[in-house]
């Protein structure tokens, strides 16, 4: 005759006996903890996970926006020269304006 390989769980709420694989009481609905062990080939349990630590912008990225704010910036520039020369009618101060931001930003290489 074959055994019976089930073993019984009785549940910590109302002692109600339960077989070993469900896992909440049918009497009372508690879930049951099966004191069954893990094999030798279970996962190992999971620790727990670490919180999200921001690690802020990545050096490449700071690089590039700061260049990109100092282009704007010249070129907020030369509109605002462009702008008073049209206020003022007269343009020569604008040829000098564009020489010197362009040596500017071919030196700094943006």
């Amino acid at each position: 005759m074959g055994g019976n390989n089930h073993s019984v769980i009785t549940c910590t709420k109302c002692g109600g006996k339960n077989s070993d694989d469900t896992r909440f009481c049918a009497r009372c609905g508690n879930k049951l903890q099966s004191s069954r062990k893990a094999g030798p080939d279970a996962p190992p349990p999971e620790e727990p996970l670490e919180p999200f630590a921001h690690q802020g912008l990545s050096p490449d990225l700071l690089r590039t926006l700061k260049r990109m704010a100092e282009a704007w910036v010249y070129l907020l520039l030369l509109g605002a020269v462009a702008a008073g020369c049209a206020f003022y009618e007269v343009w020569w101060p604008l040829y000098p304006a564009v020489a010197l931001l362009g040596l500017l930003i071919w030196l700094r290489r943006i």
